[in-house]
Formats: C-alpha cells, sequence, structure tokens
C-alpha cells in the first residue's frame, strides 16, 4: 500500500502525459487549505465577468481551480449592493446530502470531485509490476453517482462586513462544461455604480444609453448592446473634438474615416485607442456580423474602451481641479501674510 501511494503522489507532482498525448496538469493530493484570490480562479473570473448564457470549458487543465472554488477556498472582490462599496466575499464548502441504509449524511462535493480525479490518475500509473491499467472511457470531471447535485450549482458568497449580503451564482454544468444561468445581484446591478466615477464628464444621455448596454448583455443580448455602445462611441469622439476645438481642421475632420479621427485625436483620447483605432469597426462588425455568443464574449473588452476614455477625462477633470483648489489656497496663504 506504501509503495502505491509512493507512486501515486510521484504522480501528482509531475506532469503527466495521458493516452491521448494531452498533457495532465498537477492533481494535488489534499486539497489546500489555503484561501486563493479570485483572480487566480478561472471560475471565478467567469462568475464574475461572464454574461448570462455564456459558457466555459471544464477540463483537465482547470479542475483544481474548480475544485478548489467548491471547497470554498476561493475569495472574491467586487461590489456590495447593500453596503454600497467594494468587498470581498467568501463562501463556505459546497455540501449536498445523501442517503444510504444507514440514513441521510452530508458531502463535500468539492471531496467527491476530488476522488474523482483520484482514480483517473491511479487508473494511468503504473503498478509494482509495471503494468498500466489504461482508462477505456473519456475524461470527465464528475460520474453519474453526482451527476444529478451537479447539474445545477449555487455559489453562495457572503460579504465580509455584513452576513445577511450575499452575492449568488447559478450555473448549469455537462460533463465538460459549465454554463451561467443566473446571478444575483444581476450584471447590471454590480456595473451600474462604476459609473458614478465618471459623473463629472458624461452626459446623462451617454450614462442611461451605457447603462442601458450593460443591461442587455446582463440579459444575454450581445449586438443589441453594441448599438448603444457605438452610440455613445461616436459622440464621446465628436466630444474629444470639441475640445480640441481649431487645433484640428474641421473639414478633415469631417471628411475622414472614424479610424482617422481617433487617430487625429491623439492627446485628446486615451494612448490605447490611438493604437488600436479598429474598436469602431469591431462594434460596427458586431452589430451586423458577429454572432450572440461572440458579442458576449467580446462585450467586456469594447466596453472597456469606453471606460478608458471617460477615465482619462477624469484624470484631467480631478488634476484641473486640484492645481484651482492649490491656487486659491496659494493665494489665501498669500494674502494673510502680505
Amino acid at each position: 500500500m506504501k509503495k502505491y501511494y509512493a507512486i501515486f503522489k510521484d504522480v501528482l507532482v509531475k506532469i503527466e502525459e495521458r493516452r491521448d498525448n494531452k498533457v495532465r496538469h498537477n492533481i494535488f493530493d489534499s486539497i489546500p487549505s489555503n484561501i486563493v484570490s479570485g483572480k487566480d480562479n478561472v471560475f471565478a473570473n467567469f462568475l464574475q465577468s461572464a454574461g448570462l448564457y455564456d459558457s466555459m470549458q471544464i477540463g483537465e487543465d482547470n479542475i483544481q481551480d474548480l475544485i478548489l472554488l467548491l471547497d470554498g477556498k476561493v475569495r472574491i472582490s467586487a461590489y456590495c449592493k447593500e453596503c454600497k462599496e467594494e468587498r470581498v466575499f467568501t463562501m463556505e464548502p459546497y455540501i449536498h446530502f445523501d442517503e444510504n441504509v444507514t440514513g441521510c449524511y452530508s458531502q463535500k462535493l468539492s471531496e467527491e470531485v476530488w476522488g474523482i480525479q483520484k482514480s483517473y490518475i491511479l487508473e494511468d500509473t503504473p503498478s509494482p509490476g509495471g503494468s498500466v491499467k489504461k482508462q477505456n472511457t473519456e475524461w470527465k470531471w464528475k460520474n453519474c453517482q453526482i451527476e444529478n447535485v451537479s447539474r445545477i450549482l449555487m455559489f453562495q458568497f457572503v460579504c465580509g462586513m455584513n452576513e445577511e449580503h450575499h452575492l449568488d451564482y447559478i450555473v448549469l454544468t455537462t460533463d465538460n462544461s459549465m454554463m451561467k444561468i443566473g446571478q444575483y445581484p444581476s450584471v447590471a446591478d454590480m456595473t451600474f455604480p462604476e459609473l458614478d466615477a465618471y459623473k463629472h464628464v458624461i452626459s446623462k444621455k451617454d450614462r442611461k444609453e451605457l447603462g442601458t448596454a450593460i443591461g442587455l448583455f446582463a440579459s444575454g443580448v450581445g449586438a443589441g448592446s453594441y448599438v448603444y455602445l457605438r452610440r455613445i462611441l461616436e459622440r464621446l469622439i465628436y466630444q474629444a473634438k470639441a475640445t480640441a476645438g481649431d487645433s484640428i481642421d474641421d473639414e478633415k475632420f469631417k471628411q475622414a474615416r472614424m479610424a482617422e479621427r481617433i487617430t487625429m485625436l491623439e492627446g485628446y483620447l486615451p494612448e490605447v485607442l490611438i493604437k488600436n483605432t479598429t474598436i469602431y469597426g469591431i462594434l460596427s462588425k458586431g452589430i451586423h456580423e458577429l454572432s450572440e455568443e461572440d458579442c458576449r464574449k467580446y462585450f467586456p473588452v469594447v466596453k472597456e474602451c469606453i471606460y478608458q476614455i471617460l477615465g482619462l477625462w477624469e484624470s484631467i477633470r480631478k488634476k484641473q481641479a486640484d492645481e484651482a483648489a492649490l491656487n486659491k489656497a496659494l493665494s489665501v496663504v498669500f494674502s494673510s501674510i502680505k
């Protein structure tokens, strides 16, 4: 038995090649006890950033992250709707109840999934005699024993400042994938407060339409959300031109394509957009050609382009406000010692 354990432990540490020539990633011989950040967990990232009905694969290369999440070892940083501030959220291990001849009992789902992975490795591990028992089945993260309890999973995170404040995610799983089918508070509820940071540099119309775009994305609508993002981008570009004034020729600006206009506005738009003028083309392609799935997939990136513009303008506004306040304070000091 000790010899088997030594072989098994060695397999856990090393990267092992499976019969289909795929690389096996490290599988721990016990579930780690330390808490990890949601930023370092692909499934926590998926829960926080994906729109409704978005999916991601569950495979051998990320099964460790799923086990850690199920074991309550992941903490995430998110906006708390009740606290109205950014908070740290944690969750208890995912427990399910089953029964046998002796009665009802509770079981940690993470341990069951880990046990399944352990059995896969043992089946591919050489015996003391040198023979290897090859697997006859395709790799899966779950088996028939936990199929019913794992089909619909609810991850219930609790605010670190108030345990009555919750952040819940619901997913539908298959043998090799996870689909997000529910969330409370919604993506829109979680994102709207971000707009408060730009209230001094965004118009009421743009704020309303940006909220509409976020709400559509939160409801699983892809192309429709791009319509609003493109309209907002167009208005922001014209707003940047108004700020630039006569430094940019009106006639040349009017005749230029949108990508060329972005280039002309260097210094008035974020550097990342000047170097990547395709943002307008991406939004247009999303409206006319891309699938709903692709639109939802790229939404966080194109939305961030809008945020980059607003962020630049807000930093300029704050700098100007700070300088004005300092000038005023210096005037007061000078007057008092004159």
